[in-house]
């Protein structure tokens, strides 16, 4: 996993300012926390987590809200009982598939409701949400992958820190998107509301952030007015 202080001490050399006096280290951070999330939100296999989620007694479920879950991913296996037995695995299968051969699985006086799933259905355009097939009696529970934020970088470390150290920390994604990263922080710099300001430089890096996400960027995206912190 990629260290904070890494991508700062590039930023720093590559704006010309490897003491970090125009653009502060805690300054940067933020900017490097912004750009986690950023990618988590495009790529959320960039940070996951193994999670037990409780059951409700039915087919529909939720993910317990919680700030740092974006989405769900993958719903494993039952979790074990106490007795260390009981940790069956979970297929994902379509709605359609179980509305064709099951229409009337969300009824418990045709599909009776049980501890163990053995299916799920899911769909992404609705993160916190997914179905058990059997509907659930309220007692089970599953192991489940989830798209997470990690820690930031700024809640880390002391308020204002000026010693570069401090931040020999995980940003929380794996090294492979350092440079996408690094080109976020350089975006937002050269967005900085004053005279140093670069919006040409801050739109290409902005360009080089999105293409390594694969998506297109918009020129106008690139530099939003009142950028700066």
């Amino acid at each position: 996993m990629g260290t904070a202080a890494t991508i700062l001490t590039r930023a720093g050399v590559l704006l010309f300012d490897d003491e970090h006096i125009r653009w502060p280290l805690a300054e940067l951070a933020d900017w490097l926390d912004e750009g986690v999330k950023s990618i988590i939100k495009v790529k959320p296999g960039a940070h996951t987590e193994q999670i037990v989620l409780p059951l409700a007694r039915g087919t529909s479920q939720k993910v317990p809200q919680d700030a740092r879950v974006v989405q769900l991913i993958d719903i494993l296996c039952n979790e074990p009982n106490e007795d260390g037995g009981g940790g069956r695995a979970i297929r994902s299968t379509a709605r359609s598939s179980l509305d064709a051969s099951e229409p009337s699985w969300h009824d418990p006086s045709y599909v009776p409701y049980r501890r163990q799933v053995r299916q799920y259905v899911y769909d992404s355009t609705l993160p916190f949400d997914f179905y058990v097939y059997p509907g659930n009696d309220g007692t089970g529970r599953v192991r489940a992958v989830a798209s997470t934020l990690p820690p930031t970088v700024s809640g880390q470390v002391e308020a204002g820190s000026t010693n570069i150290a401090a931040y020999e920390i995980p940003h929380g994604l794996p090294e492979q998107y350092d440079d996408v990263l690094l080109d976020y922080v350089l975006y937002r710099a050269n967005l900085k509301d004053d005279t140093a300001a670069q919006p040409a430089r801050a739109t290409l890096h902005y360009q080089a952030f999105s293409a390594s996400l694969g998506y297109q960027a918009q020129t106008e995206a690139a530099a939003p007015s009142g950028g700066g912190r």
